[in-house]
């Protein structure tokens, strides 16, 4: 690991100014190392500034010599994000023969496999199976309680969503959680609450009429839902599309 210490530290650095160099010196640390946290690295540095595809093919070859679960997970999530399903289970699979994970990828695969490929409710069923650990990193942590609000919002339990929002307040950064109680306040009368949350909402365009779509389909303001649907078509189709079908998804399970 010290013999690896000068590639990894010069592809870092040579990777914060996009040069190509950084690949060779961080892949030599890998091989020197053979730590899966700096593989981790090396493959970050590869689908950025190369293609996914590279990269899931070097994690999958790498793992054939020195399996390493960073490394399996990194590329199932680089599958997940490229629409390749199976490949993403493959390597979920592969992740399950190590007992740690420290970076919290192998939860962060399992719960995306769930939102992407299986049936909606999946991505709910997985969230509250994992919301009982005690060892989630913070990001995936982030988006346990995340999808949980919004499951509690669209299922009409708001004084549970609204404890979720709160919380998720309470330990960081977390803008559709504003989104959630300007809603929530509007929904009570409060609109001095309702502004001050929404100032706080700061989100892309199209993020944030997403959860302004579900938080008025929460709170029953359907004249919003449909305003804001419309304007999410406008921003991406897709998420739109998505949108609705999570909404009638949920309200279909009640």
């Amino acid at each position: 690991m010290l013999l690896s210490l000068p590639f990894l530290w010069s592809g870092q650095l040579a990777g914060i100014f996009q040069i190509p160099l950084s690949i060779p010196l961080l892949k030599a640390a890998w091989w020197i190392s053979t730590d899966g946290h700096v593989g981790f690295t090396a493959l970050k540095a590869i689908s950025k500034l190369r293609e996914p595809a590279e990269a899931i093919g070097c994690a999958i070859a790498w793992t054939e010599k020195y399996p390493r679960v960073e490394l399996s997970a990194y590329a199932g999530l680089l599958a997940a994000g490229a629409g390749l399903g199976d490949i993403a289970r493959n390597m979920l699979v592969a992740c399950g023969q190590f007992p740690v994970d420290r970076l919290g990828l192998t939860e962060m695969l399992e719960f995306t496999i769930a939102k992407q490929f299986e049936p909606f409710g999946a991505a709910g069923d997985c969230a509250r199976r994992l919301e009982a650990r005690r060892d989630l990193s913070a990001s995936v942590s982030a988006m346990i309680h995340t999808e949980l609000l919004w499951d509690a919002m669209l299922s009409g339990r708001l004084d549970e969503a609204g404890r979720r929002a709160e919380f998720m307040l309470s330990v960081g950064e977390a803008p559709p959680a504003h989104v959630a109680l300007s809603a929530l306040a509007r929904h009570h009368g409060n609109e001095t609450a309702a502004l001050r949350h929404m100032d706080q909402a700061r989100l892309a365009p199209a993020e944030l009429c997403y959860y302004r779509f579900l938080s008025a389909c929460g709170t029953g303001a359907d004249a919003e839902a449909r305003e804001m649907l419309d304007e999410l078509g406008d921003y991406n189709v897709s998420l739109a599309d998505y949108a609705s079908a999570q909404v009638a998804a949920i309200r279909g399970e009640q």
